[in-house]
């Protein structure tokens, strides 16, 4: 029986799903980032089995180049899901250090430079700034789900785990090299291997998941309104804000939920921020400012208190099941339903409706309950 090596089977696997995904790719430009990561894992992975299959010079060569681009590619697909994926400054920027490691590799013969310990301080570095980006604020997920940004910074700070572990996996061949002559890198080698690819099916999978779909409500988005910029707030006809100051985090807040009232975009389970900022045409960056601010929890949080102001009224006034409740208000699957339902009322939505069986049901937006004497601080 013909043994294929692990790393060859998992570069197989990966090739199909971007394959796959990619045929979307002229249709929607938001899957070129699982597509993009899923083909580098890839090609890295065939690298890294050629290279200890074979232990040819040329791919001695080429994996540590290979290898310092995935930190970069990485940060590109995880550190902002807004577009472009590249520009000039990106690529100056990040590609540095590749430049540098294929030149260390290039003259590798002549003066031995240390290019694995340069390899585990660029992931070590790229994995330390995005577990730093995973807390950073909601205007980096301007194109997730309003719902799942708390899923997408998970992914992201598991992506940053990713590359801290490979770190780590680089310095033990590293120092197998120095101390043992490598006497147990294979060993090294398989067993990082297995765990990080198991995190890149992880990444990439729940990366295709936080894709947003096509734009609800059947407005393709090259119809709405394009974003102002921070000198050119406007909001919705009857808010009342000031032009000529930028508007205050409650004018903000106002603006959201009188389009959250009356156009229930809080129904809408392809929701994301850079949607919400072209339908208030506020841009995003104050309106994830300002709803910080406000009521001292992000976006994803508010967005889906509306959802539940809007479930707990349907609970209480009709006969319809917990299910169709759930799609009804814009939520996608039941376990974020039951997690959200219970952190915003204390119990579950069953419980719910048998207290409140007999009493009419009222919606209770965020905005309306925040006290009228609440005023700025930060």
């Amino acid at each position: 029986m013909i043994a294929v090596p692990l790393p060859f089977v998992v570069a197989l696997v990966l090739g199909i799903y971007a394959l796959r995904l990619g045929t979307r790719w002229r249709l929607d430009r938001r899957v070129r980032r699982p597509v993009i990561f899923a083909l580098a894992c890839a090609i890295l992975l065939v690298a890294v089995g050629l290279r200890w299959q074979f232990d040819i010079a040329f791919f001695r060569f080429l994996l540590p180049v290979l290898a310092s681009v995935l930190p970069v590619i990485s940060w590109i697909c995880f550190a902002s899901f807004d577009p472009p994926l590249l520009t000039w400054r990106r690529v100056v920027t990040h590609g540095f250090f590749t430049a540098l490691i294929l030149l260390c590799s290039l003259t590798w013969d002549y003066w031995h430079p240390p290019i694995d310990f340069l390899l585990c301080a660029q992931f070590a570095v790229y994995g330390l700034l995005l577990l730093r980006r995973a807390g950073a604020g909601d205007r980096f997920y301007g194109d997730i789900n309003i719902g799942e940004i708390g899923s997408a910074r998970r992914i992201v700070a598991a992506a940053g785990g990713v590359l801290i572990l490979s770190a780590l996996v680089d310095a033990g061949i590293a120092l197998d090299f120095a101390w043992q002559n490598g006497l147990h890198v294979r060993e090294i080698v398989a067993s990082g291997n297995a765990v990080m690819l198991a995190f890149c099916v992880f990444l990439i999978v729940r990366l295709g998941r936080h894709v947003a779909p096509a734009p609800a409500y059947g407005e393709p988005i090259e119809a709405e309104q394009k974003t102002p910029s921070r000198s050119q707030h406007s909001v919705p006809p009857g808010t009342s804000v000031n032009l000529e100051n930028a508007a205050s985090d409650r004018d903000i807040a106002a603006a959201i939920d009188q389009l959250m009232q009356t156009r229930k975009l809080y129904r809408d389970p392809a929701l994301t921020l850079d949607r919400l900022s072209r339908r208030a045409i506020i841009p995003a960056r104050d309106i994830s400012l300002a709803i910080n601010r406000f009521y001292g929890r992000n976006i994803s949080c508010i967005i889906n208190e509306y959802r539940i102001a809007e479930a707990t009224q349907l609970l209480a006034d009709t006969d319809k099941t917990v299910t169709d409740i759930q799609f009804d208000c814009g939520f996608q699957t039941k376990s974020n339903f039951n997690r959200e339902f219970r952190r915003v009322t204390g119990m579950s939505p069953r419980d719910y409706r048998n207290r409140n069986a007999n009493q009419p049901g009222t919606f209770m937006t965020p905005f309306n309950a925040v006290p009228e004497t609440q005023e700025f601080v930060g």
